[in-house]
């Protein structure tokens, strides 16, 4: 995939002209997580004046971990850049052990425009919910899944509806999908989600996931002993 590791910026304009930048970079497992945004040029890079660079560090944990593409979220405030500095374009870099893993730029401008509230529709995709009731441990319920989401500008969650329905061992989900401010490129993004539960006192055999499009998808409780 060919977005993997190439940062997706947004610039935002705050009150007293300075700038915050916001950056979403898809990662191929869920083992990669943010480390520091700073002020930075990469070893060996060279730059034109116009040009205002940015490192987004990124950190590889050890061990398993899902082969699912995972968003990355990078924020960096007050930034004093724009061309009445001589700065026309931000430059960010991806750096992982040190090393160039992906870039983008974005132009300086000023954008206080937010995404609609709500998408037309959000495609999901490899559902998982299993009940663990491993040796040694106390018993936890949980439900994974992939929200393709129309832009990085958004965020998305899995909550337990209110109200639940007439059967308590059938669970109600809501995917709820949260618009971040700025402008943000059409580029669909994929975000984990997840659902767990500690010590659940029913024993679900089914959950229902109801998207904010109106589809839902029902999934059926495996048990790992």
């Amino acid at each position: 995939m060919k977005e993997i590791f190439q940062p997706q910026l947004q610039l935002h304009l705050e009150p007293d002209g300075e700038y915050t930048l916001n950056a979403v970079t898809l990662c191929p497992s869920s083992g990669y997580s943010a480390g520091r945004a700073h002020i930075g040029v990469p070893p060996e890079v060279r730059l034109t004046g116009e040009t205002f660079s940015v490192l987004l560090e990124l950190h590889a944990r050890r061990g398993p971990a899902l082969q699912v593409v995972t968003s990355v979220r990078h924020h960096l405030r007050h930034l004093r850049i724009g061309p009445k500095l001589g700065m026309s374009t931000l430059t960010a870099f991806a750096m992982l052990r040190g090393h160039v893993v992906g870039s983008a730029s974005v132009p300086i401008q000023c954008s206080h425009e937010h995404p609609q509230k709500d998408p037309a529709a959000v495609d999901t995709t490899g559902w998982y919910a299993w009940l663990s009731k491993m040796p040694g441990a106390l018993p936890s319920f949980h439900v994974s899944g992939v929200a393709h989401l129309p832009t990085p500008g958004y965020e998305a969650h899995l909550v337990k509806a209110t109200p639940q329905g007439i059967n308590p061992r059938e669970l109600i989900l809501d995917l709820q999908i949260t618009p971040l401010p700025g402008i943000w490129p059409q580029v669909v993004t994929p975000a984990s989600v997840r659902y767990d539960e500690g010590s659940p006192g029913v024993e679900y055999t089914g959950v229902l996931v109801r998207e904010p499009d109106g589809d839902a998808v029902h999934l059926d409780v495996e048990v790992a002993v």
